[in-house]
């Protein structure tokens, strides 16, 4: 009794000293069927508290999206699905009212039962807006205060890893490597380096285009340039400014505070409720929730076992913060700075707008079209002599254009010394005040406990805001692409559709978490059907964005080619021909999308009926292999050029020789167009009909079988003929492209899903498979 007597004394006389804690907030209690398993979903940028309590809510569009495929492959009484509003009103537990959430059932094929409770956090109306009629006015001044934040649009994006990480120990060995690359057969529509500046320069295309087309409406079209900047600004007064939300995260310190309080409040009430909690968060969410889990330490990571970003704006978001920066500021001007420098000082040696280049380009093409159209018969001693002086000729013409380093003016040396002397300053702030700064800056603080947090981060290869490179996040964060449809803003609006890939890998996500010892959802079957069909997507998003470059590429040369032959520059071309250009880029992009489209929703119907458990139909993708391609479409793309030239020979020989009587001038210039696209689907991986091959060599054979030539006795008839030559090179290049299209060997996808019974075919599938090569696109 004395023992506890003093027992007791001791803890009230340890108590007198200290502050009593305050009590925690009581855990409410928890039935057996209540879910263990939380998801909080958190929107990108957007008004969707608008939508809270509808069809179109965060919760229903991204909660409700994950677990559709489950209800899709397994039935409609697999999934329940009870819903409980949004509560603002204050309490004492939770200040900021309880969100929207549901409680969805699982039921598994072998009639397991799981519990998953899915919560939403709108926080687009949480922070404080300026007014409305300063709201346009700081948003335009922060646009053009982040000006060059404009060239992450064209810099690298997650498909040039690649291209930047060494792929030898040395860079000697990495440099020798690429050379070698580049010397292959075939390297300019397979080798990274080739595509790595495609990609770059048709972005930077675009974005020409794109200026040109402003510039022109501006000068041409004044009233309508007003009209535009006054619809601009009220929008931008409006709630429908959402780059007003990017600016907070970036600028608004004390506004962007008030969102991750926010969303720590609402990720309480999510472990309040939950033993594991995953995040999935969009867009700007992405920033926010990253931000949430490095606060303070990593505080905020009780009981979250998995981080997922989709179409991230943590890269973007977390660049423009940096320009505010005086020397990251100072870099980002000097670079483009000294580019424009560059690109101007050095214009004479990579111009073709040189006088001499210009007249040797004129030349060859002159020399070209005569020696397809004339007839042999017709070709005299002295034509031949001639048309050898003109070849030699032009190559001493554009040798010399080449070599003007002596000629150039005291004006573009300075340009380039200038460009030089920023170039090397942007480089040593980087290397040396920079770089030392930036070293794990996404690294979130460990976990404190057993399980450390898993991060992951989804994105297509098109999306502007997730597909950025640079900055590099941790090892093993970023995941393979998600394959959505290959457009810039649709890509970063689509990843939740309900037939899209990405909901379905979350759904086998969602299936591994409930999971456990004594019951089994087939997470793991489901997750290898998804990746296999991921792949197949892949692939053949690749094969068609590589055939629409191809086509857009045919489609620019065919309208530059002749302003730079006359002596403009490049960028003079584009300027002057934007309006072509613009409509082939918007026809190429509306029919590549919806064919997209469609052949995404045939792949994810098949898909959902494999895990339905429903007979594997016919694989509807087979893509050739790369090795069988090059010669192929090096053929089909020289029978191309040859009966473009000749077309156009045989127009001005009917212009100016009307009595030969030349019949179909223009039946080469089809052939032409339909080698081109034949040699851009060969080199993408498409099977070519050898029928419409043959047919495009029978139309450049059509001059030669219908024309009548000078009449000559001392020649055969054949000689006589105008457009044999050009019948007789386009049908080599047909016979080559025939015999590569005979030995090209298709591969089907998606691949066969693995069984123990049929280990050879699973074999030759996945050699074939590798055959086809790594993702490119």
């Amino acid at each position: 009794m004395k023992r506890t007597q003093r027992r007791h004394s001791r803890n009230g006389a340890s108590k007198t000293g200290r502050t009593k804690a305050p009590p925690r907030p009581r855990r409410p209690s928890r039935s057996v069927d209540e879910p263990r398993v939380g998801y909080l979903v958190i929107h990108g940028v957007g008004n969707q508290h608008r939508r809270i309590g509808s069809d179109r809510s965060v919760l229903h569009l991204m909660g409700r999206g994950i677990v559709d495929p489950i209800e899709k492959a397994h039935g409609g009484s697999s999934v329940t699905w009870t819903e409980t509003p949004e509560c603002r009103e204050s309490s004492t537990e939770w200040p900021l009212g309880t969100p929207a959430h549901a409680t969805v059932g699982i039921t598994g094929p072998g009639q397991e039962r799981g519990t998953v409770l899915i919560a939403e956090a709108v926080w687009a109306d949480r922070f404080r807006r300026p007014p409305w009629y300063l709201r346009w006015l700081l948003t335009i001044g922060y646009v053009l205060l982040s000006l060059p934040a404009a060239l992450l649009l064209i810099g690298p994006d997650r498909r040039d890893r690649n291209f930047w990480a060494p792929t030898e120990p040395s860079p000697k060995r990495t440099l020798a490597r690429s050379l070698l690359e580049g010397l292959r057969p075939g390297a300019f529509l397979f080798g990274p380096d080739f595509r790595h500046i495609a990609r770059i320069g048709w972005r930077f295309l675009t974005l020409v285009v794109l200026l040109a087309a402003f510039t022109a409406l501006l000068l041409e079209h004044t009233w309508w340039t007003v009209s535009c900047a006054a619809v601009l600004i009220v929008l931008l007064s409006t709630r429908l400014n959402v780059g007003d939300h990017v600016i907070t995260a970036v600028a608004r310190s004390q506004e962007r505070e008030k969102l991750l309080a926010f969303l720590e409040e609402r990720l309480r009430w999510m472990r309040a409720h939950c033993d594991k909690v995953v995040i999935i968060a969009h867009s700007q969410g992405g920033f926010l929730a990253h931000q949430l889990m490095a606060r303070d330490g990593g505080r905020n990571q009780s009981k979250v076992i998995r981080l997922v970003g989709v179409g991230s704006g943590l890269k973007p978001i977390w660049l423009l913060q940096q320009i505010k920066r005086p020397l990251v500021c100072a870099v980002a001007w000097m670079l483009p700075v000294a580019s424009l420098c560059l690109a101007w000082g050095a214009s004479p040696l990579i111009e073709p707008s040189n006088s001499e280049i210009a007249a040797s380009m004129l030349m060859q093409v002159k020399v070209l079209v005569s020696s397809m159209a004339v007839p042999l018969g017709a070709q005299s001693p002295q034509f031949s002599t001639d048309m050898l002086h003109g070849v030699v000729e032009s190559m001493e013409r554009m040798q010399s254009g080449l070599l003007l380093v002596g000629d150039m003016s005291w004006e573009r040396w300075v340009a380039m010394t200038v460009s030089a002397t920023l170039s090397l300053t942007c480089g040593l702030i980087i290397r040396f005040r920079i770089r030392p700064n930036a070293k794990s800056i996404f690294a979130l603080p460990p976990t404190k406990g057993t399980k450390q947090l898993k991060w992951e981060e989804y994105s297509s290869h098109h999306d502007m805001v997730g597909r950025m490179l640079l900055p590099t996040l941790p090892q093993g964060v970023e995941r393979e692409a998600a394959p959505v449809l290959g457009h810039p803003l649709g890509d970063h609006t689509k990843y939740f559709d309900s037939n899209g890939l990405l909901p379905r890998r979350l759904a086998a996500g969602l299936l591994t978490d409930i999971e456990s010892s004594s019951r089994s959802f087939g997470a793991k079957r489901w997750m290898e059907t998804v990746a296999r069909y991921e792949r197949a997507l892949r692939k053949q998003h690749d094969r068609r964005r590589c055939f629409q470059g191809v086509l857009m590429l045919w489609v620019a040369s065919a309208t530059l080619l002749p302003r730079i032959a006359h002596g403009a520059t490049i960028v003079e071309a584009v300027v002057g021909n934007w309006q072509p250009l613009v409509v082939a880029t918007l026809v190429l992009s509306a029919v590549f999308t919806w064919r997209g489209r469609r052949s995404h929703r045939e792949l994810v119907a098949m898909l959902d009926s494999e895990l339905r458990g429903e007979p594997r139909p016919t694989p509807p993708v087979r893509i050739v292999v790369p090795d069988g391609r090059i010669a192929t479409t090096m053929a089909l793309a020289i029978g191309a050029v040859f009966a473009f030239f000749g077309a156009l020979g045989l127009s001005l020989l009917s212009k100016f020789q009307p009595a030969w009587n030349v019949g179909s001038p223009g039946a080469p210039m089809l052939a032409a167009m339909i080698l081109a696209i034949l040699a851009g689907a060969a080199g993408s991986g498409y099977r070519v009909r050898r029928r419409w091959v043959a047919g495009a060599g029978f139309l450049a054979c059509l001059p030669a079988l219908t024309s009548e030539g000078p009449p000559s006795s001392s020649v055969p008839a054949w000689t006589t003929v105008p457009g044999g030559t050009l019948a007789a090179v386009v049908l080599v290049a047909a016979a080559i492209a025939l015999i590569g299209l005979t030995r090209a060997r298709p591969v089907s996808l998606p691949d066969a899903p693995p069984s123990p019974s049929a280990v050879p075919s699973q074999r030759r599938a996945a050699s074939d498979l590798a055959a086809v090569g790594p993702d490119r696109e």
